[in-house]
Parts: structure tokens; C-alpha cells; sequence
């Protein structure tokens, strides 16, 4: 248990509590249906989410998937531009013509983001080639979901990226659901550590929500791919805590499911990164970052 942290450690920690604050509060406009455009929130990937944006470096990119709040937001590092994008205003963090399943935000690193499910893969390899033929340093991280790792182009990416000595970190948030199945009620299991391998691209595979041990896998992991000029993929075990997709003007009624009245915590299981930090951090050290981040929402 800490009962103290490092500069670097209190980052992690603090983006973790307002990713998830945040997060909230999309959630709670999300069921006043506010927002002209249907948001995908993601309560459960906050540690890989900040981890990730931990890990990157002033060259590298991310490309992102629907669900890409989390990622967005951590990148970000506030409310305020994302929630625009979501009302599409000008002040949105694409001037509101993004809206939230295809959110970039080059200026954080977010280069590309895509709601054709894995529509991002080649995008992905694309702009890895690009820096390879430029003499570009830099690593290119590219999300998907369990789902889309189904599609043709997550394999051919991967080979590809092999194959060409690519610097690309293949990024897989598998909380077992693609809409509304789980993995055994569509599919046949998938290996992806033997598939890596069949390509021989470096594997690993993460679990238990703990931003520090996250942050620093990660951190070995672009390193490996740096100093390889090879690509890896990273498989993370990961909870969606809430449906699908928040309600919005004109489509099916589909409420989240989290309250925000029950504080930032939402499982005390160990499927919940805000519960894990909670109990990794001295009592009186989570109180104190909690009070800063609710303190400071951010906006609106």
C-alpha cells in the first residue's frame, strides 16, 4: 500500500479519478439526453486508457476505436473540449464536426479515429510506414475491441506490420462483448499469444486494473518495439461497466446504468481501476487525490 507516490505516480493516479469523474458527467448528460450524437462511454478502461497516454512520447500517435472516450479524455486532460465536441460546437475538440465515434485530436497525439470497426488497422500501419519512409521516430498505437479484432484487417495489419518492420503497438481492450454477444456465444476462443507468435510479434497480456503496473508494462513494452523497429500487441482484460451506447435524441431508450450519486467507485471488485487504486493507496492519500480531482471538475 503507498501512502505516498512519486510525481509521476500521482499523475497516473489523479487522471485515473478524473477520467472516471468525467466520465460521469458525460454519463449523467447522457441520460438527459443532451448530446445530438450517440456517445459510447467506458467506465472500467480508465488504468489502460491513462496508462497508454502515459507511455507516449511527443512523436508518437494513437488511433482510436468508437468507444474512445476514456483515451480521448486522458489524452485531453480535460472535460471541457470533449464535451463540446459531443454538443458539436465550435469549441469542441474538432470544432463539432467530429462528434464522439470519430473524435481525433492531433494535438494530443490522437491522429485518427474511426467508427468502422477495424477500419483503423491500416490507418494505423499507414501512418507507421509514413514515419519509417520519413525517418520519423515515433510508435503508433492502434486500440480495438475484441470485436473488431474478429475483422480480416486485424490479422493482415499484423502481418503487414511485421513484415515490414513497422513500429506499431496493437492495443486490445477484450471485455468480452461485441454489441450484445460474449466471445462463447459467437465465436470459437482465439489465441492471441499464439497468433502473435505464428507472425513472431511479442505478446502480452494484462489484467487487474492497476494503473502502476499498466504504466510501467507499457513502458516496456514501446521500448521493445523502438529499439526492434517491430510491432507488439499488448491483450488487456477489461470490464465495460455500462450498455453499449448512452441515449440520444431520436434513437432506442438505452439509460446508462451508473449512478453517480455512489462516488467514483462503481464496483468494489477488482474489474473497477478506481476501486484498485482505492485500495492500493493509503485511505487518507486516495481521500486527498479524490478532493482534488472533484474539487476541480474541469468544467462543465
Amino acid at each position: 500500500m503507498f501512502d505516498r507516490l512519486d510525481i509521476a505516480q500521482r499523475h497516473l493516479a489523479v487522471k485515473v479519478l478524473q477520467v472516471r469523474h468525467w466520465q460521469h458527467v458525460v454519463n449523467e448528460a447522457l441520460k438527459k439526453n443532451v448530446f445530438p450524437v450517440p456517445v459510447h462511454v467506458a467506465f472500467g478502461h480508465e488504468a489502460a486508457a491513462v496508462a497508454i497516454g502515459a507511455m507516449m512520447q511527443a512523436e508518437d500517435s494513437l488511433v482510436l476505436t468508437h468507444r474512445n472516450i476514456a483515451y480521448n479524455l486522458a489524452r485531453a486532460g480535460a472535460l471541457q473540449p470533449v464535451y463540446d465536441e459531443y454538443m458539436r460546437l465550435p469549441s469542441g475538440a474538432g470544432a463539432g464536426r467530429l462528434g464522439s465515434m470519430n473524435l481525433s485530436n492531433p494535438g494530443h497525439g490522437v491522429v485518427y479515429t474511426s467508427s468502422i470497426l477495424g477500419n483503423n488497422f491500416g490507418v494505423a500501419c499507414g501512418v507507421a510506414l509514413a514515419n519509417r519512409l520519413a525517418g520519423r521516430a515515433g510508435l503508433v498505437s492502434v486500440l480495438t475491441g475484441d470485436g473488431a479484432m474478429e475483422e480480416g484487417t486485424f490479422y493482415e495489419s499484423v502481418a503487414l506490420a511485421q513484415s515490414h518492420g513497422l513500429r506499431c503497438l496493437f492495443v486490445v481492450e477484450n471485455n468480452n462483448h461485441a454489441l450484445a454477444s460474449t466471445i462463447d456465444q459467437r465465436r470459437c476462443p482465439i489465441d492471441l499469444a499464439k497468433l502473435c507468435g505464428g507472425v513472431g510479434v511479442p505478446f502480452l497480456r494484462l489484467s487487474g486494473n492497476d494503473v502502476f503496473a499498466y504504466a510501467s508494462a507499457f513502458a516496456e513494452v514501446r521500448n521493445t518495439v523502438m529499439s526492434a523497429s517491430a510491432p507488439a500487441c499488448v491483450e488487456i482484460d477489461v470490464t465495460t461497466m455500462n450498455r453499449h451506447a448512452g441515449a440520444t435524441p431520436g434513437w432506442p431508450t438505452d439509460p446508462m446504468n451508473v449512478d453517480f450519486q455512489r462516488g467514483l467507485v462503481i464496483a468494489e471488485r477488482t474489474i473497477d481501476p478506481v476501486f484498485v487504486l482505492k485500495q492500493v493507496l493509503a485511505p487518507a492519500l486516495y481521500a486527498e487525490l479524490e478532493r482534488e480531482v472533484l474539487m476541480h471538475p474541469g468544467s462543465p
